[in-house]
């Protein structure tokens, strides 16, 4: 038992800070508000995605970089193959309150850490998760207005200059200033040995951001608890992973299809399929698209889908390093080796 724990200690906190979180929010007066006021989650991603780039050699990510791909793969299949396969779901099925959610879980950019974190478990290319990240998040500015603005049928009133202003801070500088940093021997020295607890302190990072969302998402639940529907509720758990899971495949097969390495279809699956909950949770609790017209349980299709995909791709990365070492025995990627509290899947 105490092995297990230590093995899968990341999915069984994701289970109990999912509930948790959602009965404090509801019993506790004032702290949803307190949260969401007190606590910026865009100050834990800027240190989580700088921890993820001090630890990335940089000739390793200007190697990737100028071989882009790959690269590119992963954000084709982030911001055109899922906002399109989502478009279709919506328009297929019968989601009422919960269809805002989904198209702007589908259009936000890929996720700000935790690609890096599970590509780098599989044995991966974890540059580029990075680069696609700083890429994607760049220009997000601009596919967020034209996904949302297509998909759900108005021009939603989203200060562009204020988005891109918060993306360049969250997200660029911080793989910026890290790479610089890492470009004084000491400091990238110390980064290396290091590389295993500042990849552990991602993940708890990645947990405080589900527990702010668990606790803001608590009140609306109790709020619209007569707006909700079981069957709606189970059936937007269903197609949150069927759609994350047309992101793997499509990541990996294409990127296999065009003569990639396997090292490169694993960071191509994971960047590509996942999406970014900071930016969602922004979108979807915005006063502004609220007072558009959008429901409030517009914020339960991101908080499913980021922790779906988390537990998805725990499951992959056994399965990615299976399959490549069946496609060829000789060139089988190396997960990095990490101690028994870090692990959250099977080595």
């Amino acid at each position: 038992m105490k092995q297990f724990f230590l093995r899968q200690w990341f999915l069984i906190t994701l289970f109990i800070l999912l509930p948790v979180g959602g009965l404090l929010g509801q019993s506790v007066p004032g702290l949803s508000e307190s949260v969401g006021q007190y606590l910026n989650t865009g100050y834990l991603v800027f240190f989580i995605l700088f921890g993820m780039s001090i630890t990335l050699p940089t000739g390793k990510l200007w190697q990737t970089a100028s071989q882009p791909t790959s690269i590119l793969l992963a954000i084709f299949v982030s911001i055109v193959i899922l906002p399109l396969v989502t478009w279709g779901v919506v328009l297929l099925f019968p989601l009422k309150a919960f269809s805002a959610g989904l198209l702007i879980m589908s259009a936000v950019p890929t996720t700000l850490a935790s690609a890096a974190v599970w590509t780098r478990k599989a044995g991966g290319n974890d540059a580029i998760p990075l680069m696609a990240t700083l890429l994607g998040n760049a220009f997000c500015f601009l596919t967020i207005p034209f996904w949302l603005g297509q998909t759900l049928g108005q021009s939603l009133p989203i200060d562009v200059w204020s988005l891109m202003s918060r993306l360049l801070i969250v997200a660029v500088l911080p793989m910026g200033l890290a790479q610089v940093l890492r470009a004084i021997p000491i400091i990238g020295k110390s980064a290396d040995v290091h590389k295993l607890s500042i990849g552990m302190l991602s993940q708890i990072g990645i947990l405080i951001i589900i527990l702010v969302s668990a606790i803001r998402t608590g009140p609306i639940f109790q709020e619209q608890s007569e707006n909700l529907s079981l069957l709606q509720v189970l059936l937007v758990i269903v197609l949150c992973g069927v759609i994350h899971g047309i992101g793997l495949w499509s990541g990996w097969g294409l990127t296999r299809l065009l003569k990639g390495s396997c090292e490169d279809a694993i960071g191509v699956a994971f960047s590509g399929s996942q999406k970014t909950l900071a930016i969602a949770i922004d979108l979807t609790t915005s006063p502004i698209l609220l007072a558009s017209g959008i429901s409030p349980l517009a914020i339960i299709p991101p908080l499913i889908f980021h922790a779906l995909q988390l537990i998805i791709d725990t499951i992959m990365i056994a399965k990615f390093r299976q399959t490549c070492s069946d496609i060829d025995p000789k060139q089988v990627p190396q997960p990095v080796h990490s101690t028994n509290a870090e692990s959250i899947s099977a080595d």
